[in-house]
């Protein structure tokens, strides 16, 4: 089906900017992401810097949506032009390509706004006939230039070729669903503040609401059309929280009693904090590293009404922030690859390198040994990460339990096991396990008890 370069009226930018303007800041922040290796949340900030406050719905979708097409949009380009223009009309040309993609405007809104674009810099007003050629032509050819790139790999799975190959090797034929999971949509997951009201009760809101819902895990509950998070029911006062089902296991399968002190060891932006706080009558210290993702931490605790000890520090130096008592219970959700919320995070697979599995796994041992002795005899720490790469995960258990003699693994529940891999999943299967939801990202779990000698 080729596209229509007819010049129809127009669709209204759903945010009443110009979208010459959004394009322009889109491709301020691709080209952050491409030469900085910056991430899609610190390309949209720097987009959004010398655009109106009513343009970033636009930006949002155009960065996320170039995002998710990156293989695509690359190799239209390399089908369209001998040779890339220079930055910033090569970013330019990408997230138009991507806007055509969409179907959100019309072929001759995207071509007109994109040639404003260009048009508007003195730096790049001489590419405007370049961009004007290279986005009709596409237009033109279009059912042919997809049909010739959509053979490779990349395209298929919007991944580097050595991603796709890693994902092959280490789950055979379950790779493709895993790769094709990364290309979805992620599923819309709010956490019930059970101190608040119960799952059953806010399922009985949405219904009067007339927002489509159904519960998942324990105290889960997926919305099933898209909403702006402001506008989800009880947000505002607390009564959810926005956070995936199975980061939602973590505060079920670290074993805490009530006025047991707790450790969160990386702990931003603190929906575990906060789990861990609706669940139980504990005390958490939480550290985050960075001073503005701590801010965070603080300012989801307000908004749920409740407290922490919230400390800017680097975990693995005791120096700075333990006091030297040792706690109950601690969760180390560590630095990783991020492998298992690529549909949340379309830019991971691109910003990542073939060593980084290995190299952020010396980090979580790293960690592991550092906070190893703050953990009480009989006392607990649960690892875990949004990776599913095995250096991440399963290979990590046996190097943990060398480091530590006096470490054990032990079920993560009643009919568990130690460690759990979570593949990324949106099934409507019905849930075997309630501890286990049917939709999720993907995860690592392990379980890990200190030997107490005086038992």
């Amino acid at each position: 089906m080729s596209a229509d370069l007819s010049p129809r009226k127009p669709r209204k930018n759903r945010d009443a900017v110009p979208l010459s303007a959004v394009l322009s800041a889109a491709a301020l922040g691709r080209r952050l992401m491409k030469e900085e290796g910056a991430s899609l949340v610190s390309a949209v900030a720097a987009g959004s810097k010398n655009l109106p406050e009513g343009g970033r719905g636009t930006l949002l979708a155009l960065l996320y949506g170039a995002t998710r097409r990156t293989a695509t949009t690359k190799a239209l380009l390399a089908e369209l032009l001998e040779r890339a223009p220079k930055e910033p009309v090569s970013s330019l040309l990408e997230v138009s390509l991507a806007a055509l993609l969409s179907g959100e405007w019309t072929g001759f809104t995207v071509v007109n706004q994109a040639v404003e674009a260009v048009r508007s810099h003195r730096s790049t007003e001489r590419f405007a006939g370049l961009v004007n050629a290279v986005l009709r032509r596409y237009l033109r050819e279009t059912d042919s230039l997809l049909a010739h790139v959509s053979a490779s790999p990349e395209v298929r799975f919007n991944a580097p070729l050595w991603w796709i190959e890693r994902m092959k090797a280490v789950y055979g034929p379950e790779a493709e669903a895993v790769l094709e999971a990364g290309l979805r949509h992620p599923p819309l997951t709010i956490r019930v503040n059970t101190r608040k009201t119960s799952v059953d009760d806010y399922l009985k809101r949405l219904e009067t609401a007339g927002v489509p819902a159904r519960a998942l895990g324990l105290d889960a509950v997926q919305l099933l059309k898209p909403c702006p998070v402001e506008a989800i029911p009880g947000f505002a006062e607390g009564v959810v929280s926005v956070q995936d089902a199975g980061t939602q296991l973590a505060a079920h399968f670290l074993p805490v009693s009530d006025g047991d002190a707790v450790l969160d060891a990386c702990a931003a932006p603190g929906g575990k904090t906060a789990h861990l706080l609706e669940k139980h009558r504990c005390s958490v210290t939480a550290l985050e590293i960075d001073p503005e993702r701590a801010r965070r931490i603080t300012e989801n605790l307000d908004r749920l009404g409740l407290n922490a000890e919230v400390c800017v520090a680097d975990a693995s130096d005791l120096d700075t922030w333990w006091s030297g008592k040792a706690f109950d219970a601690v969760l180390l959700d560590a630095p990783c690859t991020a492998s298992g919320v690529v549909r949340r995070q379309p830019d991971v697979p691109w910003n990542r390198r073939p060593g980084d599995p290995k190299a952020l796994a010396k980090t979580q041992r790293m960690l592991f040994k550092a906070l190893w002795p703050v953990v009480k005899p009989g006392g607990h720490l649960l690892f875990c990460t949004c990776s599913i790469f095995p250096e991440e995960g399963v290979d990590q258990v046996a190097k943990f339990l060398d480091a530590a003699p006096d470490a054990s693994l032990v079920p993560l529940g009643e009919g568990l096991e130690g460690m759990m891999t979570l593949l990324p999943t949106d099934d409507d299967r019905p849930e075997t396990d309630p501890r286990l939801p049917a939709v999720h990202d993907g995860f690592f779990y392990a379980l890990f008890r200190k030997t107490d000698h005086r038992s």
